[in-house]
Order: structure tokens, then sequence, then C-alpha cells
């Protein structure tokens, strides 16, 4: 059979399938299952036609908090971001017992020393030294509340203690030893029967502030909260056997409250008027450039007002694959403030509420991983993140999913990087929507 004559069988029966073809599309197209990418179709086979013009509106978005308590870290370290400003971390211990300390007055107090265990993540400057401070807390914390990144707690100014340090590779344990005013404290309270419960050490002690240097510029250092990891050991000996050094360990973090804190100051960067949640800046204000970054909360948000024009077309019309290309801005990557490895989609209301995520058809979340490759445009070796975007699409004109948008960022909450993205308008850098769709004339 010649293939003129198919393509005109396949014509002729058009009619007759159509029903059942759109049935099945429908039925294969849950309104939760965003993301899910098809197959760009052959546009001979399928008289497809193509458009990537489609009006794409792009702005930052100051999005919620997200609560650090619950995980098992702790963040420490300033570095300054030209594009995103100075980036701050401090951390919280609660302070805690479980068992009594009643030493034997024949015993000698030595040392207090603090004993942290950063892990392998950095963010920033690596090659520069920064300080660890480490500051008494005024306030006890709150039974049953979960501490957010932007929530802080008082403490006191005078450093108890101090290290140097630089974040490179293979950092491990820092000791940092406190104030002997401290350690004498909670030794004499230990001799006088007064460090049996854990409400009588945090009514003396409820907690230490681990804090950056005021002038430090280097990198953020991410340390363990686990028990072993993280503790406050209170040395003394024994005057028969001097040479031995005992221990007593009050426990920070584990199983007791701690939490970071992460505080942006971006003034005098194209974002210092984003200050209140769940306010948004358009590209055309940050030059056509917009930002995410993890755990401040600043995600991208993508809108497409004009969608529902593909059905002014005429006929129905069947999405056969839509995508979303997001190109990364070259000159904000250096190896110091990489970019996130994934980005993750959100449905958004007009609110820049996060919504539901996109997920593929077996309910798995849909991940935008960051990739390198040769720009099509340019033929310059550039990074961008990708997004199926057919279930949306194809929602949207069936009339099941309102079109408010999207929101872009990652979901980590300990690992704060960032990204800058260029808008549909970025000379440069520009995304692009690509929508393969078959119309089909009533």
């Amino acid at each position: 059979m010649s293939k003129l004559r198919f393509y005109g069988l396949v014509w002729q029966l058009l009619p007759r399938a159509l029903p059942m073809l759109l049935a099945l599309l429908g039925a294969c197209t849950d309104p939760d299952d965003l993301g899910e990418e098809l197959p760009s179709p052959n546009p001979v086979a399928l008289d497809a036609a193509y458009t990537d013009t489609i009006t794409v509106r792009a702005s930052t978005v100051l999005t919620d908090s997200v609560a650090s308590a619950t995980t098992s870290y702790l963040l420490l370290g300033r570095y300054h971001d030209p594009l995103l400003g100075t980036i701050t971390g401090r951390s919280y211990l609660q302070t805690g017992i479980t068992a009594a300390f009643t030493p034997d007055p024949a015993l000698r107090y030595d040392s207090l020393v603090l004993v942290l265990t950063a892990d392998t993540y950095r963010y920033g400057d690596t090659t520069r030294t920064q300080q660890l401070e480490v500051h008494r807390l005024e306030q006890a914390f709150q039974v049953n509340k979960t501490y957010f990144a932007n929530d802080a707690l008082p403490y006191a100014a005078p450093v108890l203690g101090r290290r140097s340090f630089r974040a490179r590779a293979g950092l491990g344990k820092l000791r940092v030893r406190l104030d002997n005013s401290l350690g004498q404290e909670l030794w004499q309270a230990g001799q006088n029967s007064q460090l049996t419960t854990l409400g009588e050490l945090q009514s003396r002690l409820p907690g230490l502030v681990l804090t950056p240097g005021s002038t430090d510029d280097a990198a953020l250092v991410r340390w363990s909260a686990a028990t072993e990891a993280c503790a406050l050991l209170l040395y003394y000996h024994d005057p028969v056997a001097p040479t031995e050094a005992l221990s007593y360990p009050i426990n920070l973090a584990g199983d007791f409250t701690h939490f970071f804190q992460l505080q942006a100051d971006r003034t005098g960067t194209k974002l210092a008027a984003l200050t209140g949640i769940r306010q948004s800046i358009g590209s055309a204000a940050t030059e056509e450039e917009v930002f995410i970054q993890a755990g401040l909360g600043l995600k991208t948000k993508l809108e497409f007002p004009y969608l529902t024009q593909l059905k002014e077309l005429g006929g129905t019309i069947v999405i056969n694959s839509a995508q979303l290309t997001i190109e990364t801005v070259s000159n904000a990557e250096n190896r110091f403030w990489p970019p996130p490895a994934t980005l993750y989609a959100r449905l958004t209301d007009r609110a820049n509420r996060n919504g539901a995520y996109f997920l593929t058809s077996d309910g798995a979340l849909v991940a935008l991983a960051y990739q390198r490759g040769v720009s099509e445009r340019t033929g310059l070796d550039q990074g961008r993140y990708t997004l199926g975007m057919s279930a949306y699409v194809q929602n949207v004109l069936r009339g099941t999913l309102l079109n408010q948008g999207i929101l872009l960022g990652p979901e980590s909450v300990a690992a704060p990087e960032r990204t800058v993205l260029g808008s549909a308008q970025n000379a440069t850098h520009p995304l692009r929507l690509r929508v393969y769709y078959t119309r089909v004339a009533r």
C-alpha cells in the first residue's frame, strides 16, 4: 500500500476514532500527575504544530520559612554574595543530661570543651579562615515549639570560646575550649548536688549559640547534630591519678532541641525590596533575572497567562508534548556557589503559596536535574533545568486545573544553594516553553 493511500485511510477513519482517542487521553492524564513528559511526536505522522512563543512571566518570590529544628544538622558561617547579599548561619543548641552529676569533693576541675563534628557539606569559599564563636543562651527553648530557619533566641554578647578554622575537606572534629568561669560554675553546681535533673541544668545553662565572626566572609559549614558528634565535655581528674582525664558529657542537640538560623542582608542587591513573606518581584525589576536560594525561601514563580489562547485556534487541541527549558545565568556560577543539583516544581496561587508537587504517573516527585550541555542558540556550554509541562498545559486547556502558575525551588533545608535563572525576556539566557500539539478540526 502506498504512503499516500495509507494517510488517506487514516483521515477517513479519524472522525470515528476521535471520541475514543480523546477518552483515552483523558483517562491517561490525571490532574495530579503533573510534570509527566510525553515523547515528542513525529510532526509528519501526527500532523502536529509547534510553538515556542507562549508568554511566560517570571518573578522571584519570598516563600514561607522552612523548619530547621527537624533536621539532624547545624549550620554556621557567613559569606557575602554580590547578587544575594550577606548570608549568615547561626545554630542554637539546648543543653541536656541523662544522668545526675555529683562529683566527689576530692576531684578537681580541669576545663570545659565544646566538641563539634563537621560533615562534608560546604557552601562558599573554603580557602579563607573563619571563626566559630560560642555564646551563652539567655532564654530557654519553648516546649513543643518547632523552630524555623528565620527564628532566633537572645544570647549574651560575651564570647565564651572562639576557634579559627578553614572549611576544607577533612575538617572533622573541632574542639573549642570555653571560658573557665562557666566551667567552674557547672563544676561547683555538680559538687553542690545541683546538677541532678534536666531542669536544674537548664535553669542554669539553657543552651549555647554558635555564631560566625562578625567580619567573616568565607563559607557556610554544616555540622552533625547527633549526640555522639556534638557535646559539651566537663573535664576533671583525680589527684591520685592526675594524668587520667575524666569527663562528664552535657548533651547538645541529639534528642534535645536544636535549630539553625539562616539570615540574609540583601541591602544593595536587586532583591533589596523583597522583605515580606509571599512577596514577589517581577523579572523586569531585576534585569530579567530570577533567583532561587534554598533555606532562605527564595523561589522562582512562572506564570502562563495566555495559555488558553491555544483553544482559539479552533477544533480540539491535543497536547502531544510540552517542555520548559530554563537556562542559568553563566556569570553567576562559580566553584564556591554551585547551583542546586535538583529543583522541584509545585503549583501555586495568586498569594504565592506552596501548592501540590508535580508528580510522575507513578506518584513520584518530578525532579529537575541540573544539567550542562551545548546551547542550541549560542553553541556554548550552558547550565539548564528542564520540566515536562504536558499534563499541566493539557489540564489547563481542559479546564480541570487553575492556571495560576508554578513555583520552582529546592526542597533541601540544610543545603543552602542558590542559582540565577534567565527570564523569557533575558537577552542572553531566555527561558522557553515549547509546545507540540495536534489540532483536530470539528
